[in-house]
């Protein structure tokens, strides 16, 4: 058995459990994951779909009025005249424009994040056709070995924290918590 202190590379070295997340540590690694990953072709690819029908569905729920009644009219109407709907930049700076004003916005971004969810699954389930238990190996291939692996450094910190999370919820102790890291990187 390879010892974690002799792995092959000081990519692989898994850090010592704490069992004990912090979430918003948590939160920055997931963060840091989301802005590295969404430089990736085909995650932004598959967020612009997700983020259109995400939009097309705001539309279709006569939520027009409420949008336009806030401070992102701008952004919205730059983003409903636009000929191109799936305008990446258009969609982001509209996201951007309701979270800086999720005091009044905050109804409509929980909807945004609820379709997102769903449209974003549905992506994921094109991209990782297969069985559903079948689609977390998919994803992990992505970043560790595949087209995603210039963001493998911030996927592991972010598998990292969802593992102790986990190991926190099941009551494991840190040694159980650091042995799932170890077999993680080497899936």
């Amino acid at each position: 058995m390879v010892n974690s202190n002799q792995s092959g590379s000081p990519d692989d070295q898994v850090p010592p459990s704490t069992c004990s997340p912090h979430e918003d540590v948590c939160k920055e690694v997931e963060y840091k994951l989301a802005e590295c990953a969404i430089n990736l072709p085909k995650v932004r690819e598959v967020a612009t779909r997700a983020l259109t029908e995400t939009f097309k569905a705001a539309a279709f729920h006569d939520v027009d009025k409420y949008i336009n009644g806030g401070a992102c009219k701008e952004s919205f109407m730059s983003l409903a005249e636009c000929p191109d709907k799936d305008k990446w930049d258009k969609q982001m700076a509209m996201l951007n424009c309701m979270e800086n004003h999720s005091d009044y916005y905050h109804k409509f971004l929980e909807n945004v994040d609820e379709h997102m969810e769903k449209a974003g699954r549905k992506e994921l389930e094109s991209i990782f056709p297969g069985r559903e238990e079948e689609m977390p190996l998919g994803v992990h291939k992505y970043f560790m070995k595949g087209k995603g692996v210039c963001c493998k450094k911030q996927y592991k910190a972010y598998m990292d924290c969802a593992i102790e999370k986990a190991c926190e919820e099941d009551q494991h102790g840190p040694i159980f918590t650091t042995y799932a890291k170890m077999v993680f990187r080497f899936l």
